[in-house]
């Protein structure tokens, strides 16, 4: 058995998905994994222009707390159930 008769697992995706990461989407073979690279080098180089402005983060992270915070809905709540 050679080692690339051994099964692949998760761990092992993961430590190919980085290597080629650092390799960059040049030379590799899978289009779907090429395009994920190409957005992976274009957020590395670029991703700070993509980022909120501090008041813009602040409000967003005030709803997703306060959201957050607030009890869930139970079924109940919510009225008749749609099988009646």
């Amino acid at each position: 058995m050679n080692a690339d008769d051994s099964p692949r697992t998760p761990d092992d995706a993961a430590e190919r998905f980085a290597a080629a990461v650092d390799g960059g989407p040049h030379g590799v073979d899978d289009p779907e994994l090429a395009r994920e690279l190409e957005i992976v080098d274009l957020l590395a180089r670029e991703g700070s222009t993509y980022d909120p402005d501090p008041e813009t983060r602040a409000r967003a992270r005030a709803r997703l707390f306060a959201a957050l915070s607030e009890p869930a809905p139970h079924a109940a709540d919510d009225g008749p159930s749609r099988a009646s």
